[in-house]
């Protein structure tokens, strides 16, 4: 069954959004697959110490190009080329690689993320969305009401109820150090059933589709959450901030499968 959105006057225009946002991720993830795995891949550092490349480049510009054709006027934000703005009240949230670093190291555990952000009387509110791992063959995509899919199947979260049965997922131990967060990480750990590192947006589409119950981003950006975001939304899962606020651009995120939301924010909010 159609979710009501995708029955409305505006079901046209959302399935246009969400078309985009998957040629666009599509565009993005051929040029930098043109790169991947390439012995002469040259690789520069940006002032936040985060790795950039001339694939980054590549796919953001391709990325960039099927969505100006398709929507002219509307903004823009990009992991490398920043914000432009535009007159329709949308704006494009595209970051090219996500995972630059499994990219660089021939990891293909690396994806396109794509989103588009609608501003409205309700706020900003992500309304289309793709994540295109190339490397893998799977291409995810929502639109805001009409549910979430891989590769043209709906998908759907999983119905694991306790953290102590759940497979927890996270980029990096040394993030959790870095913002005090040490011992939330060791809890996590020792209160779920299995623990996975280093997948980025990968563990996010991981619990959309079922086969992970929670990750915990303590540092991201934008770009890094708000293509995943509704994604994960739509499959039925829950995205909030490390506090359980809903702002994409706090610089944090706890994406689960729901159920075991709440559990999770509560041994992340123990007294270290």
């Amino acid at each position: 069954m159609l979710h009501h959105a995708c029955m409305s006057n505006s079901a046209p225009l959302m399935w246009q959004l969400r078309a985009v946002a998957m040629a666009a991720a599509q565009a993005g993830g051929r040029a930098a697959s043109a790169h991947f795995r390439r012995a002469d891949l040259q690789v520069e550092w940006k002032s936040d110490e985060s790795p950039v490349t001339r694939a980054d480049r590549e796919s953001e510009a391709a990325c960039r190009a099927v969505i100006a054709q398709a929507f002219p006027d509307d903004a823009w934000l990009g992991e490398e080329t920043g914000e432009t703005g535009g007159g329709s009240g949308r704006r494009w949230i595209v970051d090219p690689i996500d995972g630059t670093r499994n990219f660089v190291r021939g990891i293909p555990l690396w994806s396109t993320l794509v989103g588009c952000e609608q501003d409205d009387a309700a706020g900003k509110r992500m309304i289309a969305a793709a994540v295109n791992l190339p490397a893998l063959g799977e291409l995810y995509d929502a639109g805001l009401g009409c549910g979430a899919r891989c590769n043209g199947v709906a998908i759907a979260v999983s119905r694991v109820a306790t953290l102590a049965e759940s497979l927890f997922c996270y980029e990096t131990p040394s993030w959790f150090q870095r913002y005090g967060l040490g011992r939330a990480f060791e809890r996590l750990c020792a209160g779920s059933a299995l623990q996975r590192g280093g997948g980025d947006a990968f563990y996010h589409m991981l619990v959309a589709s079922g086969r992970a119950e929670a990750v915990v981003e303590p540092h991201l950006s934008v770009w890094d959450i708000a293509a995943t975001s509704l994604i994960v939304s739509e499959a039925g899962g829950r995205f909030t901030t490390l506090d359980g606020g809903s702002d994409l651009r706090v610089g944090n995120a706890v994406i689960t499968n729901g159920l075991v939301h709440d559990e999770v924010l509560r041994i992340i909010g123990e007294p270290a």
